[in-house]
């Protein structure tokens, strides 16, 4: 790779590829995810909903606020609309009043079924390889561990399981 003489030339900066390649990304999903009815942050919200339900687990805003690296206030009006929708519960746990446990409608649920094609679809619209992508999500994993740290299992960032509070989250597929 070539280096700019300048260290501060936007070209050199880290910060701005990833940012501008987030941006890129979510624009792509955009017309995707639209016949869904969902928003880009409202479809990783489902993701990390979906997942759950399918290990058995139940899912607390605080948890699923730390699985997505957001506030709980900032994930808050997210779940606010996917409520509206119909697509999310939010309700206080039965064991503690504080702590707000996320359950899918069936609406939720049955939405998956749609979102099934969703990676595929990106794939295509990207105009790259999966193995591409594989090595673009690689890089990007490692820039967030050096960010946030490791991940954490997932009964420490608040996700409840039925039979096992010490499983690890799984990795999340491509794209």
């Amino acid at each position: 790779m070539d280096r700019p003489e300048d260290p501060l030339a936007l070209e050199a900066q880290v910060c701005f590829a990833l940012s501008a390649a987030a941006r890129a990304m979510v624009a792509l999903y955009r017309p995707i995810l639209e016949p869904m009815g969902l928003t880009h942050p409202q479809y990783l919200v489902m993701l990390g909903l979906w997942e759950d339900s399918r290990t058995g687990a139940t899912t607390t805003v605080t948890g699923l606020a730390a699985r997505l690296y957001l506030d709980p206030g900032t994930l808050s009006p997210l779940l606010k609309r996917l409520e509206q929708q119909g697509l999310v519960e939010r309700r206080r746990a039965a064991g503690d009043a504080r702590v707000v446990e996320l359950h899918l409608t069936e609406a939720g649920a049955a939405l998956r079924t749609e979102a099934l094609a969703v990676p595929a679809r990106v794939v295509q619209a990207t105009g790259l390889s999966l193995e591409e992508l594989e090595r673009v999500k690689t890089a990007a994993d490692a820039v967030i561990a050096a960010a946030h740290g490791p991940r954490k299992p997932a009964a420490a960032a608040g996700v409840l399981h039925g039979v096992d509070d010490t499983a690890a989250v799984p990795a999340a597929a491509l794209p």
